[in-house]
């Protein structure tokens, strides 16, 4: 019993001084975390500039600023999402400082870019705001449904669809930094692209990390039937898609597209994609099956990763003699870290465009 209390003791202390010192950095208002208080105000005003067009974000901005955009249309979850209260608490901080706590201040730059870039193309009615995912009757007993939303750029004419799927560990979405700036660049390409908010933690009606992570599944399949079902109201076509998943992204992009998982694309009669690119997110359990053959994998993921996606490597070679080599690229490289995004200042600084000349290969 002593032990038992006092390892509660321990990890409660480590708990508060975690807490304590992203509050030392700025980056969260404690009376919000604990539900004392609600979002900043922010004048609607300030939201554009002297000739009535969405003025570019900086990273003084709070938080609030950019879960409270107009782009949202008053989903608050769709910049970076969290619990309810932990939502809350970050918004009153400084976007610089809130990166700065987080450890992601390298890609401050990127994240804004990406936003600013987002916000000019929803004014000129070249990306919007996807709700409704769910039928209304599915979301009155389970409300966080609506959280199941999305980002849509029109791409070209002809050039297919990709879906970005940001991780998180399933107790959030890191959308500004491995949402956003994919999306970008994929779409300066000609691509149309669709990048998914989820529900996340208790939100998807489980406590335990691997129900949350099955549940979560359920959400990109839940987002696939939608956009399958209005291909034409989004002018794309669903017969050689991509999915770009980060992390618990990545797992839930490996979920959807493998014959052995419970909510695969295959039980749900759902289109499978022609490449999947599940980054520092390809579970590393996984096994293929041959319904899983003409399925092309690009991945990329540090070998100390920290939490341990590297280990895929071990299934690699039956994966390869189950797809063919030719459609297997996944590299495990020294020396990178986990959650590097689009990976500007990395040794991989070149993965989407490589990424994406191997999805041209295999469409």
């Amino acid at each position: 019993m002593k032990i038992v209390c006092g390892a509660l003791a321990a990890l409660l202390f480590c708990v508060a001084g975690a807490i304590w010192y992203v509050y030392q950095k700025k980056a969260v208002f404690l009376p919000a975390l604990f539900g004392l208080c609600g979002f900043p105000k922010i004048k609607e005003s300030c939201y554009y500039d002297g000739s009535g067009h969405f003025r570019p974000a900086t990273k003084e901005d709070k938080v609030g600023f950019f879960m409270q955009h107009p782009i949202f249309g008053g989903f608050y979850h769709m910049f970076f999402n969290l619990e309810d209260n932990a939502l809350k608490a970050i918004a009153p901080a400084k976007y610089k400082d809130f990166m700065q706590a987080q450890g992601r201040a390298e890609q401050t730059d990127t994240a804004l870019d990406a936003f600013n870039y987002l916000t000019g193309l929803v004014e000129k009615g070249q990306a919007k705001l996807v709700s409704g995912l769910y039928p209304q009757e599915a979301v009155k007993d389970h409300p966080y449904r609506s959280h199941l939303t999305g980002m849509f750029y029109y791409g070209q004419p002809g050039k297919p669809l990709a879906i970005v799927v940001p991780g998180g560990g399933f107790i959030s979405n890191v959308t500004d930094c491995e949402g956003y700036p994919i999306a970008m660049e994929l779409h300066k390409m000609g691509y149309s692209v669709f990048v998914l908010s989820y529900p996340i933690g208790k939100q998807l009606g489980e406590t335990e990390p691997l129900k949350q992570g099955q549940a979560a599944a359920k959400e990109l399949t839940q987002a696939i039937r939608y956009l399958t079902n209005h291909q034409k109201e989004l002018a794309i076509c669903m017969d050689d898609y991509a999915i770009f998943g980060f992390s618990a992204g990545g797992l839930m992009t490996t979920a959807y597209s493998f014959a052995s998982y419970a909510d695969c694309c295959h039980n749900h009669h759902l289109p499978r994609p022609k490449a999947i690119f599940p980054m520092y997110g390809l579970d590393w359990n996984i096994k293929a099956l041959p319904e899983d053959q003409g399925l092309a994998v690009f991945s990329i993921v540090g070998r100390q990763d920290e939490f341990g996606f590297a280990n895929v490597e071990a299934q690699l070679p039956a994966l390869e003699k189950t797809l063919g080599r030719e459609n297997v690229s996944v590299k495990i490289i020294d020396g990178l870290g986990h959650g590097f995004g689009i990976g500007s200042e990395t040794k991989v600084k070149n993965w989407l465009q490589e990424a994406v000349v191997f999805w041209e290969a295999h469409r």
